[in-house]
């Protein structure tokens, strides 16, 4: 068997990351922060199917473009038919656990922590593990069900097959590994 990250083969690495449960109810849909659009396509098609009556939207403006990834994301919600009454825009975060602690902030704020029992979660399919990890530990008891958004780039079933797919990959297995010695995950 061909051996590749600290023993592990592709089938392990890609059983690791890219974590997906069906949908299920929830309380709230968790979107993390990032440039793709298919993230909040993905938390549009669970809140229009009934998954969960409120959407958060996480990200800052990390990349300089002028415009925080959350706002970006929020019109794309929007113009998919989720009301912005139901769209709660977190502008801040920079990362993965910025995106959890300020998202929990801004949810508290907003007075949807209180009760919040289940959660749909939307990144990148690669991105799963470590979002699921950062949410768990400062979300204790809240259910995590991930629901990655359905971008066709780098998926469960190609990321092994280009050298911009193993980058993106090898380096989230980093980035986990760094999240769980921390004690962030």
């Amino acid at each position: 068997m061909n051996r590749l990250y600290e023993g592990m083969s592709l089938r392990e690495v890609t059983e690791h990351l890219f974590l997906s449960d069906d949908p299920a109810p929830a309380d709230l849909i968790f979107v993390f922060g990032g440039r793709h659009l298919e993230r909040a396509e993905r938390a549009a098609e669970l809140y229009r199917e009934g998954f969960a009556p409120r959407v958060i939207v996480t990200g800052g403006d990390r990349r300089g473009t002028g415009r925080p990834e959350a706002e970006v994301l929020k019109e794309v919600l929007v113009a998919q038919g989720v009301p912005e009454s139901a769209i709660l825009p977190e502008t801040r975060s920079a990362n993965t656990i910025e995106n959890v602690l300020l998202g929990r902030a801004a949810l508290a704020a907003a007075g949807w922590l209180d009760g919040l029992g289940s959660v749909l979660l939307v990144s990148a399919p690669y991105h799963m593990r470590r979002a699921s990890l950062a949410f768990t530990r400062h979300f204790p008891g809240v259910s995590v069900r991930c629901c990655p958004d359905r971008r066709t780039d780098i998926t469960a079933d190609n990321w092994s097959l280009t050298a911009e797919g193993r980058q993106l990959v090898f380096r989230e297995l980093e980035k986990v590994r760094a999240y769980l010695l921390k004690g962030d995950g």
